[in-house]
């Protein structure tokens, strides 16, 4: 019984030291984010960089909304050409099956009519696996685009926290001793490294792409406009 007493006491002893460090610790690093409602003591004409800041954020998120909308409109218009794509597939099964009728009747001219009807359908469906894959890069580009919108968002929250701080600073508020500006400075590079990152996979994505949809209009134009030669190419 004794033992057990002393085991708990130990452990409990433990916990309360673990305790201690993390609250020192947590203590010794300041913040790097303002709370909005810190700003309603703030006068009015000292404000100025605040509000441009929050401008600036407003247009980032913005922008994140419609990378947000291009990418699902990019989504449908895959899943249109993925549907496209079964369909070509099904004529060219359904040519294969009327050439070996035709073969059955030994009869060279519908043999010849059947095998050039297959050798378009199969033109064809190269075509919509083709566009396919480049809707399908499409697709991939608006997404790292909407990442780098989501970093751009990223920085400019980063820069309204540092305007903020400063407004704060500027008006006496003693709650400025619990941040740091140099966390400011930090957190603003390092959401613009990641702008940086994103913009360079942004870049690699579209070059991807744009050599995706060169394959696919180089097989479009040798398709014959029955079996899918023409279309947009927005």
């Amino acid at each position: 019984m004794i033992q057990n007493r002393t085991k708990r006491h130990w452990v409990t002893g433990l916990a309360m030291g673990a305790s201690l460090v993390l609250l020192a610790g947590c203590g010794g690093s300041k913040a790097a984010q303002v709370d909005d409602k810190m700003m309603a003591r703030v006068p009015e004409d000292q404000l100025g960089d605040v509000r441009e800041a929050q401008q600036v954020r407003t247009k980032a998120a913005d922008n994140v909304t419609r990378a947000e909308v291009a990418v699902r409109d990019a989504e449908r218009a895959a899943e249109v050409s993925r549907r496209n794509g079964d369909a070509a597939r099904s004529r060219v099964e359904a040519e294969q099956a009327a050439v070996k009728a035709a073969e059955a009747t030994g009869q060279s001219s519908p043999i010849a009519q059947a095998k050039s009807r297959l050798q378009g359908a199969e033109a064809g469906r190269a075509s919509a696996e083709a566009q396919v894959a480049w809707n399908e890069r499409k697709t991939d580009t608006l997404k790292a685009e909407k990442d780098l919108r989501d970093a751009e968002l990223k920085v400019a929250e980063a820069e309204l926290n540092l305007a903020q701080y400063k407004a704060l600073e500027q008006s006496g508020d003693v709650r400025t001793k619990d941040m740091s500006e140099s966390n400011f400075l930090s957190a603003i590079a390092n959401a613009k490294r990641e702008v940086e990152d994103s913009r360079r996979r942004v870049d690699e994505q579209r070059r991807t792409e744009q050599q995706a949809r060169a394959q696919w209009e180089r097989l479009r134009s040798q398709t014959p406009q029955a079996f899918g030669g023409s279309g947009s190419t927005d």
